[in-house]
This record gives structure tokens, C-alpha cells and sequence, in this order.
């Protein structure tokens, strides 16, 4: 097309014009020239052949007479003249029938011929007209003679023998010839088609390739003419074109642009940006000197006068400025001082950007990190940091503290009756009473119905047990949620410090021990740790037996949960690990997991699930991608990037399918060992995604720090966007980040139409939840794999 543009551009210009009237000179010359040379090949052939036919004639003619007058001395046996001239004309004409270029005839006149007669009509009227004539001359014609080109040439033989008469009167009695009686005419056809042919494609070649070379010559100057025109075109509207482009360059930059003189201090160039950011009209400031507005100028400018002094950049990495519509806004400010040709300081360069809306984001993400989205109280790694810092309180003082596990008894029975919402709402009164009971003790929310409480140091367990009483005959009251009522109970398992624990690990599992007695014992209930409260630990411990029997006997099964886009299009699924127990049923992985990772049999679940899921993967006709979750404990022991790597050559799943999830936790123990097996499984080339984002320990640095693929919402967030506007603008607030940082991002838990109208509105990019397809096994989803079903298989094997 650009092409096409410019021929026409051409065509139009002065120089395509000049050039068709070079053309049409060339074909008129070239025509000329063809026409000329064909006549001149023409007439040379006419003149050349019928002088060198009529000699030859001339010879044989001559041959033939004196033949005649030395006939008798031959004897009474040689052949009469008219037999021997015929004999002679019809053995050259055998002899040369395939190779020669002419035909030899000896032709009678018409109605007196011995033997050959005129071929046609034109050669009969030839031969009459020499018997006309007083000095008949041979002639040579162009003509057509049935439908073959020929040049003839046609020679008047006559009786100039006495022999030759009477020999031609012995043989035509009826006829009475006469001594230089005109007897009949040689005649020698040539054929000339080729002839001209050929010199009709030599005069059209000759023609067209000067043709061809004068208008090539002509081309090649007009385009020569034609480009220095255009260049002078292009250099008259280049300025204007590059005045014009920088003018909407600065113009429409995300950043405020201000431009002052150095000497005047008198404003130059103002963009948009400044004047959005700062309130301000560039017409009010262009031309004016900067002292007239000191506020404006400072604003601008606040390292004027240090960046004409160094003559170097200038940086303000948060400056907060009061505008006049805005009100308080953080810039990020860079002053420039920038010279002239003599490198005199002539101008001073503003450049301001708004990171307001970052700092805002910023602010909110730290705060989601170590808060829960639905109570807004301190969440599990806010806890954790908070106990150690207790603890090194404790010992630096030689004081005693409590921790106390409180537990909402039959809080699954209330969400299963009267559905989640009721319960995020009971969560939350529960919160705000909690929060009014604890006073100056440290309250936190782990997880579902799940609260930690760390008293102030003092007198233990006396403190500890006050607390317990108040929360007990505080929580034990009727309520009214939405309509329903409600009686709820609470269990309370406390440990003491030091007694029952001087590090935070074991505390706070000797409080989930004594909560999981105080629960046995018939809830509503409140239990201090005792040494033999080992039940638990019992427990634990055949569940752990029983996973190292059910890994040895294959007893895991994966299921596989759908990964949708928002329009609903399946583009992945996440592969879940079940254990169905012969004599517990099903257990959840929320009881078996955490046992797996305190003994280490986490390893080879993970390497069972991972080799799993991605030869399951590898046998789909539809590359979808296989999500698969990763344990912290993997990162700390073994060679996770060597598995992978590994696992992927022997299943043949291209690497691009396979997204492998991190909890936060990941980051947690030894963040440059996390990072340095990130990255190697980075380059093997699979996905990494930020799985439970806002759970455990989120921290912006861990975005920075590594490029991962996707950040997963973690389904608490999702759970009550469209009833609590605080979620809401939290779920908000982290898909804004993730954009801002060219990151796709997953909803979980997603479970009503609601919320995935909201997400879409919000522009997540994917979902996640019972609403999409809840975790079955493959074969729940064949067709949307690519993957027979049983049935089919059977039929195939059939």
C-alpha cells in the first residue's frame, strides 16, 4: 500500500509528468526505429536475392543454349535440349528437396508448354507479358502462392538455337517456333515467411529495448529529480513535524513538566500533568516570573537553586505538596538545570510525579499483610512476630505471661445452617466483643474461627483465667444475626510462659493442646496445658503412621479443581490432593498437611503429587495448564528445580503448562535461598504463582525481589466483597496493585454470581470456586480435557 502511495506521488509530481512525456518521445522514436529497420531488411532481401537469382538464371540459361549448339556432337543419342533441361531441373530439385531454400522450375508459355505449365494465374500473366515486350527484363516479386509467402523470381528463356527450335517444333508439331521466339521463363520460388519473421522480431526486440533503455534513462532521472524534490519537501516539514511531535510528547507525559528560564526565572512550558496535579492554569503562569508565586514555585521547583549550582540532577524522593483542589499530594521531584549552546545555564527542568495513589496502595497492602480482611485484627504472621517480641520482653524481665487459643464452638454447623454470611457476621461481633474484653492484651484472628489472645505480663494464671471467665460469660448470651437467632459458646485452651513453653512454637501448640481438651471436654469449656495433655500429640502421630502407609500403598488420589477466566472459558485446573482412610473416611488435607510437614513425609508427597499431575497433564489433547501447590518445606530440603526439571522430561509436559503455587510462607526462614530456587525454576520455564495472597506474611518487596506470574486472592478476601465494603476495597486495592505491576490475578473461593460480577467489574483476570466446577477427579472433566472417559476407552479396546 505504501508503495502504491508513493507511485502516485510520483505521478503527480512535476518529474512523473516530465516522465510520460519521455515515454511517449521514446515510443514514438522506438516505433520509428522498428518500423525502418524492417523495411530496410525487407528491401535488402527483395534487391540482394533477385540480382543473385537472376545470375544464377542467366547461367543456367546460358548452360542450357549452348547446350543446344553442341548437341551434334554428341551423336543422334543425347537428349534433345527441352528433355535435357527438364531431366536436369527435376534431379536439382530431388537432390536439394530437404535442405534447399528455393524451388527451380522451367515453366512453357501458357497453351504452348512442352511439359510444366505456370503454377498460377500470377505466373502465366508474367510469362505473357515477356511475349508483350520488345526487351522483356526478368522480374522479382513478393506474393502469396497458396498461402505460403514467397519471393519469385522469374527469368524469359527464348529460342536463340536453331538446334533448340527445331527440336521444340519435333515435339509440338501443332506449334511453329521461330528462332528467338520467347519459349517460356526459369522460375525460382523462395520461401519467405521465415525470412520475415524474423525480422519482424528483430525490428520488435530492437524497438522495444530502446524503448526499454530510453525509458529506463528517463526513469532513472525523473526519480533522481523526484527525490530531490521530496527532500526538500521533508527537510521544509521536518521541524514543523518534530516541533509538533515533542509538543504532544510532553504534553500527554504521566509526569508534571515545567520549564523556567535561568536568568528571568520566567515560566516557559507548562504540560497537563502539572496542571492536574497542581491546580494551576498555564495560562496564569506562562511568561510570569516565579517570584510572583512563591508557593507555585516551590512546589515546582524545590531544588532550583541546588541544581544550578552542581549542574547535576536533582532528586526529591517524597515531597508532599498541599494543592489547591487535590489537598496533600506525594510527588517524587527532579530538578535539572540544563545549558545552551555555550554552556551557559539556560533553562531549569521540572519533573514531578504523583505517587500518591502508590503510597495509599502501598499502605493498604502492608496493612492486608498483617491484618485479616474480614475482623481487620492482626492476622497469623502479625501474631507471630508479636509473640516473639513478647517472649524477649518476658525473659528480659523475668515476667510471666498467658497465651490464650479461643475456638467458636459448632462454628461449621452455624455456616452450614444459615450459610457464610451469617457466620462472617457473627465473626465479626464476635471480634468487636472480644476486642472490648481484652483491653490492653494482644488479640488476633488465625484463621476461620480461630483467636489468639497474648495477656500482659503478670500475675499467671490468675490474669489468664479472669480473662477466660469474662470471654465466656460475654460470648454465652443469645443474639440475632440477619433475622436468626443464635447461641453460640467459645472454648479456651491457655499456656503460660514460662512454664508451659519459652519459645513460640511450642506455647502456641501447648495452647492448641489444651483448646483441643478444652473442646473434648464437652465445649464451652476453658482448659490451662498440663504435661499429659499429649492426646493430641497421639494423634498426631497415627495420622502420621497412617499417611507413611497410605504413601506406600498408593492410597492418595489427586482431584482437580477447574481455573477459569472470568468469562467462564476453563483454561487450567489445580490438582488437590485427597486421602480417603480406610477407617477415618476422608481426611481433610487441612489435618493430614500440617502432620506431613512436621515429619517430612511432605517431600514425598509433593514429589508423588508433582509427578502425578503433570503425567496426567501430558496425556490431554487440550493444552490446558496444570496448577500444582508447593510445600515451604520443599524449598528447605532437597533439589526442588532438580525434581521439576526431572519430572518434566520424564512426563514430556512442555514447561510452559505447568504453574506451581507459593504460599508466602515460602519467603519466610531463608528469603535468598527461596529466591535463588525461584529463579531456577523460573528458567526451567514454568509459571510461578503467589498462592493465599494476603494470609500470611505479603510484603511488596517479595514482588519486587521476584517476577512472579500470577497472585492468587485467597479465598477468605472473596468470601464477603459484595456485604463488607472494607473487603471490597482490599480485593480492590491488591487487582489495582497487581495491574499496576503487569501481574494476572485469580480469585478463590468464588462460590456466587455476585461476587464474580464484582471481580469482573474490578477486571480480575481469573476465577477460581465451587461456581467454576468443584475438585473431582479427571474424569468428572474429560471433555473439557480432551481425555476419553471409561467408557469410551473400553469401547476402543473392544
Amino acid at each position: 500500500m505504501n508503495e502504491l502511495s508513493q507511485f502516485w506521488r510520483f505521478m503527480g509530481s512535476r518529474s512523473g509528468r516530465g516522465f510520460l512525456v519521455h515515454l511517449a518521445i521514446c515510443a514514438v522514436l522506438s516505433v520509428g526505429v522498428s518500423c525502418g529497420y524492417y523495411y530496410l531488411s525487407l528491401n535488402w532481401f527483395i534487391q540482394h536475392k533477385s540480382s543473385e537469382k537472376i545470375t544464377a538464371l542467366q547461367l543456367v540459361d546460358a548452360f542450357v543454349t549452348n547446350y543446344s549448339a553442341l548437341r551434334s556432337q554428341f551423336g543422334e543419342t543425347a537428349p534433345v535440349p527441352a528433355t535435357f533441361r527438364a531431366h536436369a531441373i527435376e534431379a536439382f530439385n530431388k537432390q536439394n528437396r530437404d535442405n534447399s531454400e528455393f524451388r527451380l522450375a522451367s515453366v512453357g508459355r501458357p497453351g504452348r508448354e512442352i511439359a510444366t505449365a505456370p503454377s498460377d494465374t500470377r505466373m502465366a500473366q508474367a510469362i505473357e507479358a515477356f511475349a508483350q515486350s520488345a526487351n522483356p527484363k526478368p522480374v522479382s516479386e513478393m506474393l502469396d502462392v497458396n498461402g505460403d509467402r514467397v519471393f519469385r523470381t522469374i527469368y524469359p528463356t527464348f529460342a536463340n538455337e536453331q538446334s533448340c527450335v527445331s527440336c521444340h517444333n519435333a515435339l509440338q508439331g501443332e506449334a511453329q517456333w521461330h528462332l528467338h521466339d520467347l519459349m517460356g521463363a526459369f522460375v525460382i520460388d523462395i520461401p519467405a515467411a521465415g525470412f520475415l519473421h524474423t525480422i519482424l522480431w528483430q525490428s520488435l526486440g530492437i524497438g522495444f529495448g530502446l524503448f526499454l533503455a530510453l525509458a529506463l534513462a528517463g526513469l532513472t532521472i525523473s526519480l533522481m529529480h523526484f527525490h530531490q524534490l521530496e527532500a526538500l519537501d521533508a527537510s521544509n516539514a521536518k521541524l514543523g513535524r518534530t516541533q509538533k511531535f515533542l509538543d504532544n510528547i510532553i504534553e500527554n507525559m504521566p509526569v508534571s513538566v515545567a520549564v523556567k528560564d535561568a536568568r528571568d526565572r520566567c515560566y516557559v512550558l507548562i504540560n497537563r500533568t502539572a496542571e492536574v496535579i497542581f491546580g494551576i492554569a498555564r495560562g496564569e503562569l506562562i511568561g510570569r516570573n516565579t517570584h510572583e508565586d512563591k508557593v507555585i514555585a516551590e512546589a515546582l521547583f524545590p531544588l532550583a537553586d541546588e541544581a544550578l549550582h552542581t549542574q547535576s540532577l536533582q532528586t526529591i524522593a517524597e515531597q508532599t505538596v498541599r494543592t489547591r483542589h487535590n489537598g496533600a499530594r506525594i510527588l517524587t521531584t527532579r530538578n535539572l538545570s540544563i545549558p545552551d549552546e555555550t554552556g551557559e545555564q539556560r533553562y531549569l527542568l521540572s519533573l514531578a510525579e504523583d505517587i500518591t495513589e502508590r503510597k495509599e496502595a502501598q499502605a493498604r497492602i502492608e496493612h492486608m499483610a498483617h491484618h485479616d480482611a474480614l475482623t481487620d485484627l492482626p492476622n497469623r504472621a502479625a501474631f507471630t512476630e508479636r509473640l516473639a517480641a513478647a517472649i524477649e520482653a518476658a525473659v528480659a524481665g523475668k515476667e510471666s505471661f498467658a497465651v490464650l487459643s479461643i475456638d467458636l464452638d459448632r462454628f461449621k454447623e452455624i455456616n452450614d445452617t444459615f450459610g457464610h454470611a451469617v457466620g462472617d457476621d457473627l465473626l465479626r461481633e464476635l471480634t468487636s466483643q472480644l476486642s472490648g474484653l481484652a483491653g490492653d492484651a494482644y488479640l488476633a484472628r488465625l484463621g476461620g474461627d480461630e483467636f489468639c489472645i497474648i495477656t500482659p505480663n503478670g500475675d499467671q494464671p490468675a490474669l489468664a483465667e479472669s480473662l477466660a471467665e469474662r470471654i465466656h460469660a460475654a460470648v454465652a448470651t443469645d443474639r440475632e444475626l440477619n433475622g436468626q437467632h443464635l447461641r453460640v459458646g467459645i472454648s479456651v485452651g491457655i499456656a503460660i510462659f514460662p512454664a508451659d513453653g519459652v519459645d513460640a512454637t511450642t506455647l502456641l501448640n501447648n495452647a492448641d493442646a489444651a483448646l483441643y481438651r478444652a473442646k473434648a471436654a464437652g465445649r464451652g469449656k476453658t482448659r490451662f496445658f498440663e504435661i499429659g495433655m499429649d492426646n493430641k500429640i497421639r494423634e498426631r502421630r497415627a495420622i502420621q503412621r497412617d499417611l507413611a502407609s497410605a504413601i506406600e500403598d498408593n492410597h492418595l488420589r489427586l482431584h482437580y479443581q477447574p481455573l477459569a477466566r472470568i468469562d467462564g472459558e476453563v483454561v487450567g485446573f489445580e490438582a488437590l490432593i485427597r486421602w480417603h482412610h480406610p477407617m477415618r473416611g476422608m481426611v481433610s488435607p487441612g489435618t493430614f498437611i500440617p502432620v506431613a510437614e512436621e515429619s517430612g513425609l511432605i517431600m514425598r508427597i509433593g514429589e508423588w503429587v508433582l509427578r502425578e499431575a503433570c503425567r496426567e497433564a501430558a496425556g490431554w489433547a487440550h493444552p490446558l495448564h496444570i496448577a500444582v501447590n508447593l510445600s515451604p518445606i520443599q524449598f528447605r530440603h532437597g533439589d526442588l528445580p532438580g525434581l521439576v526439571h526431572t519430572v518434566l522430561l520424564e512426563t514430556g509436559l512442555a514447561p510452559g503448562r505447568l504453574e506451581l503455587e507459593i504460599t508466602e510462607g515460602v519467603m519466610l526462614e531463608d528469603f535468598g535461598r527461596s529466591l535463588s530456587i525461584l529463579r531456577r525454576l523460573k528458567a526451567l520455564g514454568v509459571r510461578i504463582a503467589m498462592d493465599d495472597f494476603g494470609t500470611g506474611y505479603s510484603s511488596l518487596s517479595y514482588l519486587q525481589a521476584f517476577p512472579f506470574d500470577k497472585i492468587k486472592i485467597d479465598q477468605s478476601f472473596i468470601s464477603n466483597i459484595k456485604s463488607n465494603p472494607q473487603s471490597a476495597a482490599i480485593v480492590r486495592a491488591v487487582i489495582g496493585l497487581a495491574h499496576g505491576l503487569n501481574l494476572p490475578v485469580l480469585a478463590e473461593g468464588v462460590e456466587t454470581r455476585d461476587q464474580l460480577e464484582f471481580l469482573a467489574a474490578e477486571s480480575c483476570n481469573e476465577v477460581q470456586g465451587y461456581l467454576m466446577g468443584r475438585p473431582h477427579p479427571i474424569l468428572e472433566y474429560s471433555e473439557l480435557v480432551g481425555r476419553p472417559d471409561e467408557a469410551e476407552v473400553e469401547q476402543l479396546s473392544a
